[in-house]
């Protein structure tokens, strides 16, 4: 079971340009509203295991030094 707002879990891939669940029809259009670029993509099944988008996609092994941004 995940959390109901597992949806919000999206990547972000410019200002202006996120990845929504393509079945996420009130948060698309609330993107919309809000003035940023939907990208539409099938992801429902992964959802299952507790995350989306941005879980998916997050780094595992980093180059580089480590940078605050607080």
């Amino acid at each position: 079971m995940t959390s109901k707002w597992i949806h919000t879990n999206v990547l972000m891939l410019d200002e202006k340009t996120v990845i929504v669940e393509q079945d996420e029809e009130f948060l698309k259009a609330a993107f919309h509203k809000w003035g940023f670029k939907t990208i539409l993509c099938p992801f429902k099944h992964f959802q299952t295991f507790g995350g989306s988008f941005h879980c998916a996609t997050l780094d595992v092994k980093r180059s580089g030094s480590l940078k605050s941004y607080v």
